[in-house]
């Protein structure tokens, strides 16, 4: 079952945002290993990112909403599967890390943060 993490939760994520997601540790259940995604939004005055941490073996989570400013994710194989539907899906927490956990598992997951060009 999906659980956001809670403030001390995310209090112990911020201590290690020096490592890179994959050696971080879940402060609910201690695996590490984290994994994230980014949603780009546009629509806007400029881009913005919805993003996602969370745990794959107990599914705690976190997400925010940044602005993009120069980035942009090399693909999102979420938005190519479920298009306008994106915002359902991301309704329901569990089911969204289900689905993006089977990303993962079949490689279309992590994501690479590229910049955006000028233009």
């Amino acid at each position: 079952m999906a659980r956001p993490y809670d403030e001390n939760h995310r209090e112990a994520l911020r201590d290690q945002l020096a490592l890179p997601v994959a050696e971080r540790t879940c402060p609910i259940c201690a695996h590490t290993g984290l994994r994230s995604y980014h949603h780009e939004e546009f629509g806007r005055s400029s881009p913005s990112m919805i993003n996602y941490l969370w745990c794959p073996d107990c599914h705690g989570y976190y997400s925010s909403f940044t602005a993009a400013d120069r980035h942009t994710v090399d693909r999102d194989p979420l938005a190519e599967a479920h298009g306008d539907r994106i915002a359902e899906v991301m309704r329901d927490p569990e089911g969204l890390l289900r689905l993006l956990d089977g990303y993962w598992a079949g490689g279309s997951l992590p994501q690479r943060m590229l910049r955006r060009s000028r233009g």
